[in-house]
């Protein structure tokens, strides 16, 4: 079991990761068949995620961002490498990760308006993982918990009996995030968790997000394509291109003097005022 600089297994450790894909070619096609592809949307990556720190994984859309944090979920089929999560490997065969490791990753989507069920109320979004993964908890313990999920994330407890048409799409987010945080994950993937919300609430999420982490200890991998967000919370980013990561390192100094020319060009897209 290798651990890292400091002694310590990390809470994660990605090594060598592949995820591909069959396509078919646009063109040649032999005898009524068309020939096939294979595209590899993750190449090779590999990375580690300490306990309690946040990791910014960034680069343009289509460099693979998703597919590597969905592949971490095990919601994308893995092609080659291993994950492991505190020592124990969870990227074997099985097509899903058993309860007590599901518990110790959760996810926040991008789009708050999709990845909410719009015919359950938020008091049935948040007691769902409950009832899935504690079926001991009692039902007054289960209405304590979500309305101790919406305080902490700045909801009231009232609005457990609304459905999700009836939030802002800030307010949306702060329901995935507190859904994630229902079963008291070590990780959690945040995949473009702002992107979809505008500038002023973006601020505010990543503010809950950096104070919940202060309270819980909790670790994020935190993927964007905002330079500007990534370098505010993370302790460690990762550059991918072409579903490789192309230059790593703290946010001070990968951002300050890059050494890839992918790297200065992100840079230079970050608007900027004079």
């Amino acid at each position: 079991m290798r651990k890292n600089s400091a002694g310590s297994i990390p809470l994660l450790d990605v090594k060598e990761l592949f995820v591909r894909f069959k396509k078919r070619a646009a063109t040649r096609r032999f005898f009524g068949f068309s020939r096939k592809e294979i595209f590899t949307a993750v190449n090779g990556v590999s990375f580690e995620i300490p306990h309690g720190k946040t990791v910014g994984l960034v680069g343009e859309s289509g460099c693979g961002k998703t597919t590597l944090g969905r592949a971490i979920m095990r919601l994308q089929k893995i092609s080659d490498g291993k994950i492991l999560c505190d020592g124990e490997e969870i990227s074997g065969k099985s097509a899903a990760m058993p309860l007590p490791l599901r518990r110790k990753i959760q996810m926040v989507f991008q789009n708050p308006y999709a990845s909410l069920n719009p015919r359950m109320t938020v008091g049935g979004i948040l007691s769902e993982p409950l009832e899935i993964h504690f079926p001991k908890m009692s039902p007054r313990e289960r209405r304590t918990r979500t309305a101790e999920l919406l305080e902490q994330v700045g909801l009231r407890a009232d609005h457990v009996l609304r459905y999700p048409h009836e939030f802002s799409g800030g307010q949306r987010q702060r329901i995935a995030i507190a859904r994630a945080l229902a079963v008291r994950p070590e990780l959690i993937v945040c995949d473009e968790p702002v992107s979809a919300l505008d500038v002023s609430v973006q601020a505010q999420i990543v503010k809950l997000l950096q104070e919940i982490q202060r309270q819980t200890g909790i670790a994020y991998l935190f993927i964007a394509h905002d330079l500007a967000l990534v370098e505010q919370i993370s302790d460690f980013v990762l550059v991918m291109n072409r579903g490789e990561i192309v230059e790593r390192g703290v946010p001070a100094e990968l951002f300050s003097s890059p050494k890839t020319e992918y790297t200065q060009t992100l840079l230079a897209a970050v608007p900027r005022l004079d």
